[in-house]
């Protein structure tokens, strides 16, 4: 019987300590540049935008995983502050309707969050936080939901803010996408 007692605790503590310190090591891939962009973004609702948006820095051509996490990351960022760059504008302009005013209004809030929350991701993806990364990403994606909704549901509506808007939530889900491959 203390045979089978002690397999039985080698086995437990074999098994706490895979749980415990055990996580799988990240992906690794052969391929670099386009055709690692064309891997990571099999899965995207968009592969097309995807790739164009992780191909459109010169460091692309041969990023790692890593790096395109990093170059999904500042694209997105790059997007999200050049949004609220437009919205600022736009509410500089006279006679703009309430309910398009409104709209901006609450479009500019959350486009501020955003841009936030992208920078922090950006720091959690350094530190290899993987986690972390996931819930900015997850908030960031709220706050352009957020933004489509008011830009849907109220008679102001600006096309040139809803077509940004929609390419921030495409921005912010391919970078999440990434993220979650390269999470050991």
């Amino acid at each position: 019987m203390k045979m089978v007692g002690r397999i039985f605790l080698l086995f437990l503590s074999i098994l706490v300590t895979v749980v415990i310190a055990g996580k799988a090591p990240p992906p690794t891939f052969t391929e670099t540049g386009k055709a690692l962009a064309e891997k990571l973004c099999e899965k995207s609702e968009d592969k097309a935008f995807c790739i164009s948006s992780l191909t459109s820095r010169p460091e692309a051509d041969t990023a790692t995983a890593p790096k395109l996490g990093v170059i999904a990351l500042s694209v997105a960022s790059t997007n999200a502050s050049d949004t609220s760059l437009y919205i600022k504008s736009k509410l500089k302009q006279r006679n703009l309707e309430p309910a398009l005013e409104d709209t901006l209004d609450d479009c500019s809030k959350n486009y501020l969050d955003a841009v936030a929350q992208l920078d922090d991701s950006l720091a959690a993806l350094l530190a290899n936080a993987y986690i972390d990364v996931d819930i900015w990403l997850n908030t960031a994606i709220s706050d352009g939901e957020a933004c489509e909704d008011a830009l849907s549901e109220r008679a102001g509506n600006d096309a040139e803010l809803a077509r940004r808007n929609t390419n921030f939530l495409k921005l912010c889900k391919d970078a999440l996408l990434i993220n979650t491959i390269l999470t050991p």
